[in-house]
């Protein structure tokens, strides 16, 4: 395992061990609940290991768009979120609506209740530099640049490298290496 790799690593056992003591406490919250935190956790650190062409960004000061589409699985578990930054840039959380609105985000994580859409959404999305995220199954598969899986009992995810090269994104190879699978 490389040096970035064991950092990267780290970082997500970091934020996975930060969630782990919460759901122990708090034994009335569902599975689900727990599973979205851990998410929450996991995709902030993948917007810390990508990089967006200089042309996603009208300036230096230009917030990061983190943004959910559809239904909020997260409850209050990305509320953290807007409190960091990434590569120097505040993190702007928005709950959007439609795919005009999605169009304006870095990162988009989209719904399960979003899953009949999304052909469309992906295709109205492809020729942006949009980290696309979800839980929805053969979502990398479709056009999506990384979805979370379950392998187990441990969340795992893939990530389509086709289709981040095609929207002009560039993710780390740390991260590639963490990947439960790669689309080449």
């Amino acid at each position: 395992m490389t040096r970035k790799a064991l950092i990267i690593f780290l970082l997500f056992f970091a934020a996975w061990t930060c969630v782990l003591p919460v759901s122990i406490a708090g034994a009335q919250e569902t599975d689900a609940a727990v599973e979205y935190k851990i998410k929450a956790a996991f995709l902030l650190n993948f917007a810390k290991f990508i990089n967006w062409p200089e042309k996603s960004f009208s300036g230096d000061n230009q917030v990061f768009k983190f943004c959910v589409l559809g239904d909020n699985p997260f409850g209050s578990s990305l509320s953290a979120i807007e409190s960091r930054t990434v590569d120097s840039r505040k993190v702007d959380l928005l709950y959007v609506n439609d795919l005009e609105e999605s169009k304006k985000c870095h990162l988009l994580f989209i719904s399960v209740s979003e899953k009949n859409k999304l052909a469309a959404i992906n295709k109205a999305l492809s020729e942006h530099a949009i980290t696309t995220v979800s839980d929805i199954e053969g979502f990398a598969r479709d056009g999506g640049i990384i979805e979370f899986v379950t392998r187990g009992d441990k969340l795992a995810f893939i990530i389509n490298l086709s289709q981040a090269r095609e929207q002009e994104l560039k993710i780390h190879s740390a991260l590639l290496n963490l990947a439960t699978e790669v689309i080449q």
